[in-house]
């Protein structure tokens, strides 16, 4: 039987205690698309210069920060005509209502954030959402092309996986994990309400910062252990 010197047993003992970290140290990250093809109530045919059916035009992003802290990040991509913005954004969350949700400087503030259990109304057919965020209808404020609005909601044992949840009480073609509301794309007003899908983010686990480090450490070891031996 061979044997090896203490140091090297060492070295590769440290090596394995940094791989076997790597599994607590994931972000879960939850991802929900926004495409035309979701609209439910108005028409999005109308909206000038939109993107096509199976092209995402917002995003919003759910990562976990901490125990029962999640990260939400909404986007609104550069592909939204020009004119056009998001009024409503409307979610789900398992363990309704939210401890907090707070604004995260940098970005589009809304106006009003609305916090409840199946208390708010996407329109008449999109059902009934456990949270909802209301932004500006005029510049400065709007959540237009470009722009970005960033949150981070508390709750307890929360994770974003959590937010992976439907509204109750739908009209034909729901229930829906979100739902957001676009305003500014005809001289009349017209408006349309769009459903959110699970998109590329939903479900996945992405290494944290720290997570890499400790990847690159314990592979260091581990080919300094190989040195040795040889």
């Amino acid at each position: 039987m061979k044997t090896y010197p203490k140091k090297t047993l060492v070295s590769a003992l440290s090596a394995l205690g940094f791989l076997s970290m790597v599994g607590a140290t994931h972000a879960a990250v939850f991802e929900v698309d926004f495409t035309t093809a979701g609209a439910f109530s108005g028409q999005a045919g109308q909206i000038p210069n939109s993107p096509g059916s199976n092209t995402v035009f917002a995003t919003a992003l759910f990562q976990d920060a901490g125990a029962g802290q999640v990260t939400l990040t909404m986007n609104v991509l550069n592909n939204l005509s020009a004119g056009a913005y998001v009024n409503d954004w409307y979610f789900n969350v398992s363990s309704a209502p939210l401890n907090s949700i707070t604004f995260v400087p940098g970005g589009v503030q809304a106006t009003t954030v609305e916090n409840g259990v199946n208390a708010f109304k996407a329109d008449g057919t999109g059902g009934d959402f456990d949270f909802a965020f209301h932004f500006n209808t005029n510049n400065p404020g709007q959540l237009a092309q470009g722009s970005q609005s960033v949150y981070t909601l508390a709750g307890a044992g929360i994770t974003a996986s959590s937010f992976n949840s439907f509204s109750v009480n739908p009209g034909p073609g729901g229930p829906y994990i979100s739902a957001v509301h676009v305003q500014g794309y005809q001289e009349n007003g017209g408006s349309v309400w769009i459903g959110g899908t699970s998109g590329g983010g939903g479900g996945a686990q992405i290494p944290e910062p720290a997570t890499l480090a400790l990847i690159g450490l314990g592979l260091f070891g581990i080919a300094a252990t190989r040195r040795r031996r040889t």
